[in-house]
């Protein structure tokens, strides 16, 4: 066999046998639960001895099972670094998670199914109301009489009266006369 060959026979094993050592070290995740104002954390691993809790890398008393329940779980004081870990034999396997959650008393849990419906059943109402306003609406325009504008609507009458001659000009806005003209001149010049 060629040089070049075995190197790279050896590559694709070294590459193999790393895969294969990760796939090993893989963590499950944990599982968290938040209702109300209570917090559920399960361990991602069994352990055949007991379990010990940590927070903060403080051993939590009373807390040997998978399961720890945080009643009454402030953000403030119940927030940080949880730990779950056995001893297996020599060694000590540790799992750690970073728990900060907002929990509420007067919380309501919705799922998607009813957040759809109440958009639905929302547009379906605004919808109908609309419609309803149209409809209103329209029947009011047409059972309604015509207005007719008058003389001060535009300067001159609509419709039949077209023929009539337009109105005398007011005495307070006549035209200027040729003698007046030098009395006005100067009101509308800019400054130049």
């Amino acid at each position: 066999m060629q040089s070049g060959n075995l190197w790279q026979v050896l590559g694709l094993c070294l590459l193999l046998v790393g895969a294969w050592a990760q796939d090993d070290t893989e963590q499950k995740p944990y599982e968290v639960s938040i209702s109300g104002n209570s917090v559920e954390l399960t361990c991602p691993r069994d352990f055949e001895n007991g379990i010990q809790w940590k927070r903060n890398n403080e051993k939590m008393k009373g807390h040997n099972e998978k399961y720890l329940f945080l009643d009454d779980f402030s953000e403030m004081e119940n927030s940080g670094y949880y730990q779950c870990l056995a001893t297996e034999g020599n060694t000590e396997a540790a799992h750690t998670l970073y728990l900060k959650a907002r929990v509420c008393k007067n919380c309501i849990e919705v799922n998607l199914l009813e957040v759809a419906t109440i958009i639905v059943v929302d547009i379906c109402v605004t919808l109908g109301l609309l419609l309803l306003v149209y409809y209103w609406s329209k029947s009011r325009k047409a059972k309604a009489t015509p207005m007719t504008r008058g003389a001060g609507a535009g300067g001159r009458p609509r419709g039949q009266n077209r023929e009539r001659p337009p109105p005398v000009p007011n005495p307070d806005y006549e035209p200027i006369r040729k003698g007046q003209r030098d009395l006005y001149a100067g009101l509308n010049q800019r400054g130049v």
